[in-house]
C-alpha cells in the first residue's frame, strides 16, 4: 500500500504522538512511585516546583494569570518544538519530565492532605484535558521538525511540524483561560 506525502505526515505524527503520549503516562506513573517511595524527597521536589511556577507565573489572578499562564506553556511548546532539531530529543526530556512532575505533584498534595483527591484531579483535570495534549502535540512536531530537515524526511514533515505547533499554540491559549478562569471555580480553590 502507498501512502501519499501528507498520509505518510499524518502517519509520523499520530505514530510519534503516542509514542510521546505513553512516555508521559509511563513518566507520570514513576513521579507517583518516586512521591510514595521517598516521600521527603518528594516533599523537596514539590517545594523547587511550586517556587518555580511561582516566580513564572506569580499569584496572580484574572487576565494577568491568563497571560503567565499562556506565556510560561508557550515557552515550553516552544521549546519543544524548536529544539527538536537536536535530535528529536528535547521534545522527549520536556514530555518525560513534566509526565514526571505532574505525577508526584498530585501525590505529595493528595497524600500531604492539601487537598482531598477529588479536589486535587479537578485542580489539574480541566485545563489539563487540553494542555497535556497541546504539549504533547508541540512535541510532536519537534520530533517531525528533527525528522523533516535533518533526517531528510522531506518538506511534508516540516509543514505538517509547524501546522502542528500552530495547533498547540492554540490549545494552550485554551487552556490557559480554563487554568485562570474556570479551574479555580470547579475545583474551588
Amino acid at each position: 500500500m502507498n501512502l501519499s506525502i501528507g498520509e505518510k505526515a499524518k502517519a509520523v505524527a499520530v505514530k510519534e504522538f503516542t509514542k510521546l503520549t505513553i512516555g508521559f503516562v509511563v513518566s507520570a506513573f514513576f513521579g507517583v512511585l518516586v512521591a510514595i517511595v521517598f516521600p521527603e524527597t518528594a516533599l523537596k521536589l514539590f517545594a523547587e516546583v511550586g517556587e518555580a511556577i511561582k516566580e513564572k507565573v506569580g499569584e496572580v489572578e484574572g487576565f494577568k494569570a491568563f497571560m503567565g499562564i499562556y506565556m510560561n506553556n508557550l515557552t515550553v511548546a516552544t521549546s519543544a518544538y524548536a529544539l527538536g532539531v537536536f535530535f528529536g530529543v528535547v521534545p522527549w526530556i520536556i514530555i518525560l519530565v513534566n509526565g514526571f512532575i505532574l505525577g508526584l505533584v498530585l501525590t505529595v498534595v493528595i497524600s500531604s492532605g492539601a487537598l482531598d483527591p477529588i479536589t486535587a484531579i479537578l485542580a489539574v483535570l480541566p485545563h489539563g484535558i487540553v494542555e497535556v495534549p497541546a504539549l504533547l502535540t508541540a512535541a510532536t512536531a519537534g520530533v517531525m521538525i528533527y525528522k523533516g530537515l535533518l533526517k531528510k524526511g522531506g518538506t511534508e514533515l516540516t509543514y505538517t511540524s509547524l501546522k502542528l505547533y500552530a495547533l498547540s499554540a492554540v490549545l494552550l491559549l485554551v487552556a490557559a483561560f480554563i487554568e485562570a478562569f474556570i479551574t479555580p471555580i470547579v475545583a474551588g480553590l
